[in-house]
């Protein structure tokens, strides 16, 4: 059963994970948590392990199961629909995990905008480190019923709504951002780029959206991207046409389906 009572203390970190992990409903999702915490253990840091805990205590956990009870059917019917991003107790230390791949556990505060926020998990996350985050997405109308529920439930749940803006990303149009001078943008999973549509942005779509994001960078800032795979696509490069793959190398670094590009002087890799 998930708890629904909101407690002022942080839960064990061992009776987290066991929440986490007993809470799924297939073997396939406990061993994926479990690798999941496995990635968290090997960091080495108490504080980074038991950020999963601080982000439940603060949330509002009864909201979170009555939307988990009302998309638990559309899950079992799709389980790859936006339905999925109900289940806190997955996404929650998931999200830890890109806290943790870019070290935003133990680095000073930053200024930070997660394009396609979504749900707000990683936003929740890196406020609860200390950063200042805030969000854009596609807006209300853009997104399916099922997209723009869980969305805007989660993100209440989360008290994050109000560091959210819709922004709707066009190929070749500058981003309105409602911030500057950041010092960090992630974008993870992102469909802004027409994702498996016949239109899918090329290497000249990219070109423009990046050099349109590090203009809202300060110098030094990072521009962090995860890309969806599309391997009936790109065959063995998965994520890329050529072009595009040599251009994001020109701009920055490539580690499979992640870009890692800053203004200025790019620094070696980091390895995740």
């Amino acid at each position: 059963m998930i708890e629904t009572r909101r407690s002022s203390q942080p839960q064990s970190l061992a009776g987290t994970i066991a929440r986490s992990v007993l809470s799924q409903r297939s073997a396939e999702q406990r061993l994926e948590l479990a690798k999941i915490w496995l990635t968290l253990s090997r960091r080495r840091s108490l504080e980074l392990c038991r950020l999963p805990a601080r982000l439940s205590a603060a949330a509002d956990l009864a909201r979170i199961q009555r939307l988990t009870r009302a998309m638990a059917d559309i899950v079992d019917c799709d389980p790859e629909s936006a339905a999925k991003y109900a289940d806190y107790t997955y996404w929650i230390p998931f999200n830890v995990v890109r806290i943790g791949n870019l070290s935003l556990h133990d680095s000073n505060p930053l200024r930070i905008l997660d394009v396609g926020c979504g749900p707000g998990y990683f936003m929740a996350a890196a406020l609860a480190c200390g950063h200042e985050c805030y969000g854009i997405d596609a807006p209300a109308g853009v997104l399916t019923d099922v997209e723009a529920r869980v969305y805007s439930e989660m993100l209440a749940a989360l008290s994050c709504s109000d560091r959210v803006t819709p922004v709707l990303i066009e190929r070749f149009r500058p981003m309105a951002l409602p911030v500057r001078d950041l010092d960090l943008i992630t974008a993870f999973w992102i469909c802004f780029n027409r994702h498996q549509q016949p239109d899918e942005w090329g290497a000249e779509e990219w070109r423009f959206w990046v050099e349109d994001a590090l203009s809202h960078l300060r110098d030094g800032g990072v521009l962090h991207l995860e890309l969806n795979s599309h391997p009936e696509r790109y065959r063995a490069l998965q994520w890329y046409d050529q072009e595009t793959l040599e251009y994001f190398r020109s701009a920055g670094n490539v580690q499979r389906n992640v870009v890692r590009i800053v203004k200025g002087k790019p620094p070696e890799w980091k390895s995740a």
